[in-house]
């Protein structure tokens, strides 16, 4: 195997279980709406759309998507994350890398400062030498332009990087180049294409040797 320089993260279901925050924001949406809430798990694969995506899904309706989506976004800043929390073993995996020196990235569709609110929130923002999010790019997840970013930025080969995420996007995107990825699958229940390249694992300290 390459030598690995760059780790490449995802950040909503991979390192930071944020779905019960998520859902019970758009479900005060739903319920402005006079719509049923949503369960969990009609939203994990809604989290990896991007926002304009998601919300057009819950609020069932084209239109209006930008009124809903910016009142998602106020919600969420406004929100104190009080039931999230990061997922077993992560900090342990991420102590571990940068023990051996390797750069850590966050890679993700979620809005700039929502993304930051979140590492801020658990502590980890200082793990992260490159952050692309969704307002860094014009096409998002499973577009490779925030990866490519990511490569540029950092001057390191795809063939020393490998990617971790929870869903077919990030899948999509790491095999578009060749990129070994683990898959934390936790609650996605998301079919990825087993191969050589494809590591699954539902706790990070199975990642430390």
């Amino acid at each position: 195997m390459n030598i690995v320089k760059l780790v490449v993260f995802d950040l909503d279901g991979t390192l930071v279980d944020s779905d019960k925050t998520v859902i019970r924001i758009l479900n005060t949406i739903r319920k402005d709406l006079n719509l049923p809430s949503l369960y969990q798990k009609d939203v994990h694969l809604l989290l990896s759309l991007g926002g304009e995506e998601m919300i057009k899904k819950v609020i069932e309706r084209e239109e209006d998507v930008e009124k809903y989506l910016k009142i998602f976004r106020k919600r969420y800043i406004e929100d104190p994350l009080i039931n999230e929390k990061t997922f077993d073993g992560a900090i342990n995996y991420l102590n571990y890398l940068k023990s051996k020196n390797i750069q850590m990235a966050i890679f993700t569709n979620k809005p700039k400062n929502l993304t930051i609110k979140t590492l801020k929130r658990h502590q980890i923002d200082n793990f992260f030498k490159y952050i692309v999010t969704g307002d860094d790019v014009i096409l998002k997840k499973p577009d490779l332009e925030g990866l490519e970013k990511l490569i540029k930025i950092s001057s390191i080969s795809p063939k020393n990087i490998i990617m971790i995420g929870d869903s077919i996007f990030d899948f999509k995107v790491a095999n578009l180049l060749s990129i070994p990825f683990f898959y934390h699958d936790v609650s996605s229940n998301q079919e990825i294409v087993n191969s050589k390249k494809v590591k699954i694992f539902n706790n990070f300290n199975d990642l430390i040797d």
